[in-house]
């Protein structure tokens, strides 16, 4: 079992310590002026923060970037819209890449740009369809025949590279993403094994330099080179690097928050050492207005043995803090965090089969976890 020392123990508590001092600690000290500086400053911990979405369109375009992907000056108004549109009806996100280093221009007239074909891929984090479709476009209308709602195909890895790293450079959208996030690119692309690019908002300019490594959607932040060339060493060799895990891509919050706090608690920083089985939110009680959420997930143990534990989740809203250099007054942004990690029930033990399930009264009827 590999531990993780970087990542504080979770014992059963009101609310993690990390995010309460984030709550008393001044929210912008005068002598930190970037939203990266301050989050560092503060605690606040990267855990349970990864993005929402399950599938990704990537589309290469060289040169400067605008503050948003799709701000029309490099595939024009009509493309612009229905990517949008498109995007939003398959629960997809839509992201500009670039090799890392310098860039020329890209072209002017976005509606004629065409002077050499351009890289797009499309990626499902699913865990049941993890992979990357990768193909070219050399105009904008080529892209109206994308459909991002589709199930990839399971021979993709003939398309192109299915190990792929993203990290978050855009300046224009935040300072801290292109300051920190510029030298990580350049780090992770001399890495070997990994298809690496500067990538627009990737969320959480706070946590930069961030990475996301895909397909499998799993984040990581407050990166500088020698993080973030361990984080994906230790990926290679099948672990995270929980002090700087942020989660997985398309996860509830919840979730992510509770299977950390289970890697850290058990000390097990395994990719594949735990499941997530069940998640429901727990009923309000009329002496604690809190948003609690129940979580099981599951541990397999090197040994064999697997266990399922019960992780209770609370919503917190941290006080009023720069969460990006644009800001202009203080924001609050709720986070979520384990409360308490406890046993349910030895479900398997090496072959021998299911053991014991959850001791008798311990919660009632459970929705099933989402996929």
């Amino acid at each position: 079992m590999t531990r993780d020392t970087g990542s504080p123990a979770i014992p059963g508590r009101a609310f993690p310590d990390a995010l309460r001092r984030a709550s008393q600690e001044p929210a912008l000290p005068p002598s930190l002026p970037r939203c990266a500086d301050a989050a560092l400053a503060r605690g606040e911990p990267v855990a349970a923060s990864a993005g929402r979405y399950r599938r990704y369109l990537l589309l290469e375009v060289p040169g400067p970037w605008g503050a948003a992907a799709l701000d029309e000056r490099h595939v024009g108004a009509r493309v612009a819209g229905w990517l949008a549109r498109a995007a939003a009806d398959a629960n997809a996100n839509v992201l500009l890449i670039r090799r890392p280093g310098r860039q020329r221009p890209a072209a002017a007239n976005a509606e004629s740009a065409g002077s050499a074909p351009r890289a797009w891929a499309m990626a499902d984090t699913a865990p049941e369809a993890e992979r990357v479709l990768w193909g070219s476009w050399d105009t904008p209308d080529d892209l109206l025949r994308l459909d991002l709602a589709a199930p990839l195909p399971v021979t993709v890895s003939a398309s192109g590279p299915q190990r792929v790293a993203l990290i978050c450079t855009n300046g224009k959208r935040d300072q801290c993403c292109a300051i920190r996030g510029r030298p990580v690119a350049e780090a992770l692309a001399a890495a070997p094994g990994w298809d690496t690019w500067e990538s627009t908002h990737l969320g959480g300019h706070r946590f930069a330099a961030t990475v996301m490594l895909l397909p499998t959607g799993d984040m990581f932040g407050q990166l500088d080179q020698p993080a973030a060339v361990a984080a994906v060493e230790r990926f290679d060799a099948g672990q995270f690097l929980l002090s700087h895990y942020r989660g997985r891509s398309g996860q509830p919050l919840p979730a992510q928050a509770a299977l950390h706090a289970a890697a850290v608690r058990l000390g097990d920083s395994r990719r594949h050492a735990f499941r997530l089985v069940e998640i429901q939110q727990v009923p309000r009680d009329k002496s604690d207005d809190t948003e609690r959420w129940e979580v099981l997930v599951t541990h397999l143990a090197e040994r064999g043995t697997e266990v399922t534990y019960r992780v209770t989740v609370a919503r917190g809203t941290p006080s009023p803090a720069l969460l990006s250099c644009s800001d202009e007054a203080p924001k609050a942004e709720a986070r979520y965090a384990a409360v308490s990690v406890t046993r349910a029930g030895l479900l398997r033990a090496g072959r021998a089969g299911c053991l014991a399930g959850p001791r008798p009264g311990e919660g009632g009827p459970r929705q099933p976890a989402p996929t």
